[in-house]
């Protein structure tokens, strides 16, 4: 999967897309996410630059590490984690009113507990999925057996 992710925000590398923040809503908006409530959330914390708000929904999608991103920035990891929790983290730590810090890799958990996932089913999902490969591979022991 660390492949298909896209690296740098260079468009002249057919492999890497120029990215922009309607593309990180689309796909945070592909992994589940609430966006018209993001969008608000964003609003009430403070005016940010497009670059936050598109670190942000990249963030939230749980797809990229902070090097990822970092390297995505053009940042160093350390000096795109302070800047998350300057520009972010401790705004969003304030406003849903809790007690542990936001980082990059916190994020999509706690977004998730607070109700910001359009899909909060997740784990019945998985367990659903789970039981099906389970029983696929039971199925194909028991074919190979009886040969």
């Amino acid at each position: 999967m660390a492949n298909s992710r896209p690296r740098s925000r260079s468009s002249s590398d057919p492999q890497n897309p120029s990215l922009s923040l309607c593309d990180a809503q689309n796909l945070a908006r592909d992994c589940g996410l609430d966006i018209p409530k993001l969008q608000a959330l964003l609003q009430e914390i403070e005016p940010l630059s497009d670059k936050y708000k598109e670190i942000f929904y990249r963030a939230a999608t749980g797809l990229y590490s902070a090097d990822d991103l970092a390297e995505m920035f053009n940042h160093s990891q350390k000096n795109l984690n302070a800047d998350f929790n300057k520009n972010l983290g401790s705004h969003l730590k304030d406003y849903l009113e809790l007690d542990e810090r936001v980082g990059i890799t916190s994020l999509r958990r706690i977004l998730f507990k607070k109700g910001y996932c359009v899909i909060n089913d997740i784990l019945t999902s998985r367990y659903v999925e789970n039981s099906e490969l389970e029983r696929s591979a039971s199925d194909k022991i028991s074919t190979e057996s009886d040969h």
